[in-house]
């Protein structure tokens, strides 16, 4: 798992590892910024990285695992030369399975510190994934189409053709964030199959809900291929730890709450 550490968060690897692990997976985490707290806080943000160690780190990787059955997942990164770095490491040659999950967007418009030039960056990395979970907003960014707060469905479609055209041919496309009236869901689309599913929407902003629907959706992925079966599941299991964060009234900047969707999964594996 290839993306940052937000220490003071429950978003990125702190929720991604602990998810992908209660799944029997091995779960080894590289980070690749280390961040005192998430980029949108209201506290004054430290940050350590080193593209140094990284890449000494993802040789390393591939010089260990590869002659193994391995499969990555990529999250947010957040600098283009940390993107140049994965894009010409060996350990990518030795993924079976590799989900990115191209964040860099929301609400139509770029994440801090980032921009036209990264989105560049990391359509690259892009054309390498075997599955592709934008929101609304890096779809249209990835695409290159005008973002559209509530498009239609046909206008969604449209674009998730586009950006297969831009992907791998066989490649899984899951677009998150899609909002009818009062409701909120996902579209799924590959050469096998497509649909959407949907669920009440649960109004706010929940950060950190992206990272734990990645590593669940990677996790359900790697043991079963049924998409039908398995966004109606992460989605079910992500709705249940809003619900939680929000009973726990602690301040939504600190992340989603995972306790149930980690212990659920400890019973289905018993």
């Amino acid at each position: 798992m290839i993306e940052d550490l937000s220490s003071l968060n429950s978003i990125s690897l702190n929720v991604a590892t602990p998810i992908v692990a209660s799944f029997g997976l091995r779960a080894l985490p590289i980070p690749v910024q280390i961040f005192t707290t998430q980029s949108e806080s209201d506290e004054e943000i430290q940050c350590v990285s080193s593209i140094e160690w990284l890449h000494k780190t993802l040789e390393s990787a591939h010089r260990q695992f590869k002659k193994q059955l391995n499969y990555g997942l990529v999250g947010y990164l957040g600098k283009e030369e940390i993107i140049t770095e994965i894009l010409h490491t060996r350990l990518l040659d030795d993924l079976d399975l590799l989900l990115v999950d191209p964040v860099m967007a929301d609400e139509g418009k770029y994440y801090p510190m980032l921009n036209e030039r990264y989105l560049g960056k990391l359509k690259e990395l892009v054309k390498r994934a075997d599955i592709i979970t934008p929101n609304l907003t890096e779809l249209a960014f990835l695409t290159g189409e005008r973002y559209v707060q509530q498009p239609s469905l046909t206008q969604v479609k449209q674009q998730v053709q586009k950006l297969h055209r831009m992907s791998k041919k066989d490649a899984t496309i899951i677009v998150t964030g899609i909002e009818q009236v009062n409701q909120i869901g996902c579209l799924w689309s590959n050469v096998v199959s497509h649909g959407t599913f949907y669920l009440e929407k649960i109004p706010g902003h929940f950060y950190g809900t992206g990272d734990a629907f990645a590593a669940m959706l990677f996790s359900e992925m790697i043991t079963q291929k049924n998409l039908a079966e398995i966004i109606p599941s992460v989605m079910k299991s992500l709705q249940m730890a809003v619900e939680d964060t929000l009973s726990d009234q602690n301040d939504l900047k600190l992340g989603i709450d995972i306790t149930r969707i980690l212990q659920c999964n400890q019973y289905r594996g018993e």
